[in-house]
């Protein structure tokens, strides 16, 4: 296998779940539903296809033709909504492989059809793979293994999260760094080892932070507990046993404007402190990057641990 050569980078086209949420409380975050860009040098990869996935689409006009591999976590509505306006689609020349759970209930071909079937929408499937791009559907099993790439350089995990209908988390391994996507999980109330094992060391963890701890529980309204969805507690409890480099807080909640996503992302900070929350439009590159072992609270004049910070 010949060496990787260049950049392993990341852009957030859609970062929330659910639907889309478009205004002015949501400018900073973003509105669109969850699909990310992956590049491993030239290779492209896209992870689901929600709203998001039109704009990136009209971006990748500028370097057609295009080829692409596009991971799918699952079939919910926001997983997939923006296939039917993904322009690099509808053009000859430009080559597509969509990977899907082979156990799902409808396989992800069956489900895309039916999303654009009259009279949901005026183009089949059908019809746009005869006049546009080449599309072929790979179906695999949790747990595969597979590599991307002209020359097999990309390495790509998978397992079965705990959301409803089987969600995929994938680990992506490039040039000897690590990226983890495990956009719909619940890891509540004990940690899915399924995830903590597939995220082992990772240098990038994505990873849901739909609920706030009294939303999941219900303390001010109705449970969100079984609903497949994490807590940014959570999802830092699972960067921590995992041991990776840093963790982005994703698909957040449409009832959550900017400032609630802030306040998430400084609870979750406290727990692991090498966090971030998701950005639309913004990129990130995966490296080898080094967590402190302390950090500094101003109020308090001291220099705190994990675990100090955890107990306190």
């Amino acid at each position: 296998m010949a060496k990787p050569t260049g950049k392993f980078m990341i852009r957030f086209w859609g970062t929330r779940g659910s639907i889309p949420v478009p205004g002015e409380t949501t400018l900073r975050y973003g509105g669109n539903t969850s699909c990310i860009e992956v590049r491993c040098g030239s290779e492209l990869i896209i992870i689901d296809a929600g709203t998001g996935i039109r704009n990136l689409g009209t971006e990748l006009l500028k370097e057609m033709p295009v080829k692409a591999s596009i991971l799918f976590s699952h079939t919910h509505w926001d997983h997939i909504q923006g296939l039917p306006f993904f322009q690099p689609a509808y053009i000859p020349g430009n080559e597509f492989k969509l990977y899907g759970n082979k156990n799902w209930d409808a396989k992800l071909e069956y489900v895309l059809r039916w999303q654009m079937q009259s009279p949901n929408f005026p183009i089949t499937l059908e019809e746009v793979s005869e006049v546009g791009a080449q599309i072929e559907y790979v179906d695999i099993n949790a747990g595969t293994v597979f590599r991307l790439g002209d020359m097999d350089q990309i390495t790509v995990k998978s397992v079965e999260l705990c959301h409803p209908d089987k969600a995929f988390g994938f680990r992506i391994e490039y040039d000897g760094k690590s990226l983890v996507y495990a956009s719909d999980t619940e890891n509540l109330p004990e940690l899915d080892e399924r995830l903590v094992e597939l995220a082992s060391g990772a240098d990038l963890l994505i990873h849901d932070a739909q609920y706030t701890t009294a939303e999941y529980y219900g303390l001010d309204g109705n449970p969100k507990s079984n609903w497949g969805h994490s807590t940014p507690e959570a999802a830092a409890a699972v960067a921590n046993a995992a041991g990776v480099k840093e963790l982005v807080l994703f698909h957040h909640d449409p009832n959550h404007d900017d400032a609630q996503i802030d306040a998430m992302l400084q609870t979750a900070s406290v727990i692991f402190p090498n966090t971030v929350a998701a950005v639309e439009g913004t990129s990130m590159e995966v490296r080898h990057t080094i967590t402190p072992t302390q950090f500094y609270i101003e109020e308090t004049d001291t220099f705190y641990t994990y675990q100090a910070l955890a107990a306190l």
